[in-house]
């Protein structure tokens, strides 16, 4: 894959969901001269708002298909990883325009009548206008929930799945407004298909996954415990072997009566003088986790790896042999595959080894010409994951050379440290996995070298915990 065709794709998914947001807009300017829809301050505002809504709409309807997490959508958008933070900027403008048109619609009421705007928030609006308010004043609490509440994994997942309902609220207030659509068939035609795309994304997702969304299952014949807080589960498939790229990741849940025992749906711990009640709402068999995929390509068995952060990876310590596990994916782009450049820095940091193992252990006679420096931070030289391993991997292929880097040795890793021992970096792709402030500040230093942007990869799983 030559750069610019890396750097085509991704980003053609930003600027095709652009334009799909935009095209309402598009479609009302031309139902009407624009002239009849400014000629004073109320008419220009409810145009304005007009367009918001439009605009919003559209924007709220492309943000479901993409959190139904299609495997073409996320190849389209070159990662899923990507996809999501797309998906993030793209529901808070959707937000945005949505509180853009309330106020547009309420400053055009108040421009006649002060009471009149204010009507808006009572019943004798009618029950369009409500549906309207139910669903600003809806999608306010979730997005307020979902950005400063500290919610746990599992609160987040139900949270998120709210904004269906929340949709169907606002498609239901729009579809029964009369103005513009009435004057402009493919408007109406064109936002019909596109929150029908979204409903079925939602339900399909959200309400019906188990029947719609295609998994496989795999059985538990290892749990290895890497240290207290991360281990390495090995899956035999049940139903056909998984194809992936090395880099991958999927996303799994185990039937398991071991987990289940020690991840509780309902508990209460002492916090000092006081307790803390904690609510989990999901069942274990049904919590979906993404996971780095650690096997080769080439392996029979599925290995993830996975890190104690929260109640389900903390339980999963307990996981049992003979253990069902649903698995979902491939997803992402992040490999060593999909870059151009056969000369490769690859750089790490703590849990984010694991996408490099499955990378390394991927390596054989059809990567001729590869050149790569793996560069392994961690806290303590004794604190490497699957080192001796990557080491062994070393020994047997040359052109692959591994730089173990403790931080209590040697400090915060930097460019400078990378380029003094590497060589010029402007020729060369670099990887990237690992907390995201060392992602931010790596990639901030390569590119004050001279690292073009392009030839910096990274993966910054944002949307939800990766582990």
């Amino acid at each position: 894959m030559g750069r610019v065709a890396l750097s085509i794709r991704k980003l053609r998914g930003p600027a095709t969901l652009a334009v799909l947001c935009l095209i309402p807009a598009a479609l009302w300017a031309s139902a009407l001269p624009l002239s009849a829809r400014f000629t004073d301050a109320p008419t220009t505002l409810t145009s304005i708002a007009v367009v918001l809504a439009l605009t919003g709409t559209a924007s709220f309807a492309a943000n479901l298909v993409l959190g139904g997490r299609f495997k073409l959508i996320d190849a389209y958008f070159a990662g899923l990883d990507r996809m999501y933070k797309v998906h993030q900027i793209n529901g808070r403008i959707a937000f945005l325009l949505l509180v853009g048109h309330f106020a547009g619609i309420f400053a055009s009421r108040a421009a006649t009548s002060l009471e009149g705007a204010f009507g808006l928030l009572t019943p004798s609006a009618g029950l369009t206008v409500l549906l309207g308010v139910a669903a600003l004043a809806a999608m306010t609490v979730t997005i307020v929930l979902t950005l400063y509440g500290r919610l746990n994994h599992e609160w987040f997942i139900y949270v998120q799945r709210t904004f269906g309902f929340i949709f169907l609220l606002a498609a239901l207030h729009v579809f029964r407004t009369p103005g513009t659509k009435a004057l402009s068939p493919a408007l109406t035609y064109y936002l019909g298909a596109l929150s029908l795309a979204g409903i079925i994304a939602f339900v399909r997702r959200s309400l019906a996954s188990d029947a719609l969304v295609q998994r496989r299952r795999y059985r538990v014949t290892a749990a290895k415990e890497l240290d207290q807080s991360v281990m390495e589960v090995t899956m035999t498939p049940e139903n056909g072997s998984m194809t992936f790229t090395p880099g991958q990741f999927v996303y799994v849940t185990f039937t398991s009566d071991a987990m289940s025992r020690e991840f509780f749906p309902f508990s209460i711990t002492s916090a000092g003088e006081s307790e803390v009640v904690e609510f989990r709402p999901g069942a274990v068999r049904s919590q979906f986790h993404p996971f780095s995929i650690t096997s080769g390509p080439r392996d029979k068995d599925l290995k993830i790896a996975a890190k104690a952060v929260g109640d389900y990876t903390r339980a999963m310590h307990y996981l049992e042999q003979g253990a069902l596990a649903t698995v979902e994916g491939p997803y992402g782009a992040f490999s060593y595959k999909n870059v151009p450049s056969a000369k490769q820095i690859w750089v790490a940091g703590g849990i984010g080894v694991t996408p490099f193992v499955s990378m390394a252990r991927s390596l054989g006679g059809e990567d001729p010409g590869i050149d790569i420096d793996f560069y392994y931070g961690m806290e303590h030289g004794d604190e490497g994951y699957f080192l001796d391993e990557l080491e062994d991997i070393a020994r047997r292929h040359p052109s692959f050379k591994v730089i173990p880097y403790p931080r209590d040795e040697l400090g915060f890793m930097t460019a400078e440290d990378i380029a003094k021992r590497s060589g010029d970096l402007k020729d060369k792709d670099i990887l990237i996995c690992g907390p995201p402030g060392m992602i931010d500040n790596l990639h901030a230093q390569f590119v004050a070298r001279g690292v073009p942007e392009r030839q910096i990869h990274f993966e910054k799983f944002g949307f939800v915990p990766r582990h």
